[in-house]
């Protein structure tokens, strides 16, 4: 009876000494995977002059943490996407496929962390590479889409609880405010660019006045242990005009994902993960 007791409180102080060194966790990470699809609206005067209109498919990967820095009030998000477009033009007589790969990496500041709310700010740092083929130009078929921005970001979350399920939403804003981006010049053929080695005004420099682009997200968290299903919302506005070309693409987005929370918390002065569940 006494060994039982004598173990049972064991288990109890050690149970505790855990809760507490996890309450106290020195860093908390956020993993979601997402997948989805959407509608596409595009206008590349380079290839032709027709809004062209159609579907595309996306994959989403996000990695969201807690830095030692002001004692965890900044938080460290990258995002990695891709995409996959298909489109044709009003009279369904031109066809363009596309891809595109999104690269953005976020110092966020938590600037109010209240009961339910949290607010963030920070730079953003983003790239984007990627294409567009159209299928019906026999000169100049193709277009190379390539630009690196410092973005300006803010994010909202609010969490509560519904029929004693947790459950949070979360609204970000991402808008670039300076860069460089690859366009050829009006009339500029790639067989001038890349063979001729006539590069020249190919690349530009980018603000507000001639990057006008917006990405907006807004998601819906609903915790199922051991994971959370996230579905999301997204809007996605690019606005180039480069070189005499216009450049135009919006996307609605639908997405479903899975997120996985961990927190790394320190025993001993050594890190190790704990899975709260």
């Amino acid at each position: 009876m006494r060994n039982r007791l004598s173990t049972l409180i064991t288990l109890f102080v050690f149970s505790a000494t855990l809760s507490a060194q996890s309450l106290n966790a020195s860093r908390f990470e956020e993993r979601t995977f997402s997948i989805g699809g959407g509608m596409t609206n595009l206008v590349d005067t380079y290839l032709s002059p027709l809004e062209y209109k159609g579907w595309h498919i996306a994959l989403q990967g996000e990695r969201f943490s807690q830095t030692k820095i002001k004692s965890g009030r900044w938080f460290a998000q990258s995002l990695f996407s891709l995409h996959g477009d298909y489109t044709l033009a009003a009279k369904g007589q031109a066809l363009t496929v596309g891809g595109m790969a999104d690269y953005t990496y976020t110092y966020y500041y938590r600037s109010l962390h209240a009961k339910r709310w949290d607010l963030y700010v920070g730079p953003q740092a983003q790239l984007r590479v990627g294409g567009i083929y159209n299928l019906r130009n026999s000169n100049n078929p193709a277009q190379l889409k390539l630009g690196v921005n410092i973005a300006a970001s803010a994010m909202a979350k609010y969490g509560f609880t519904l029929w004693r399920v947790p459950m949070n939403i979360r609204l970000q804003a991402d808008m670039p405010l300076l860069g460089t981006a690859f366009g050829p010049d009006y009339g500029q053929s790639y067989y001038e660019i890349f063979y001729l080695r006539q590069a020249k005004n190919c690349v530009h420099l980018t603000t507000p006045h001639n990057n006008l682009s917006l990405r907006t997200a807004l998601s819906y968290d609903i915790e199922f242990r051991p994971c959370t299903l996230r579905i999301t919302w997204k809007e996605d506005l690019y606005h180039w005009q480069l070189g005499g070309q216009q450049y135009r693409m919006f996307n609605h987005t639908a997405m479903i994902g899975l997120v996985r929370n961990l927190y790394r918390v320190k025993r001993d002065e050594e890190a190790r993960q704990v899975i709260p569940y």
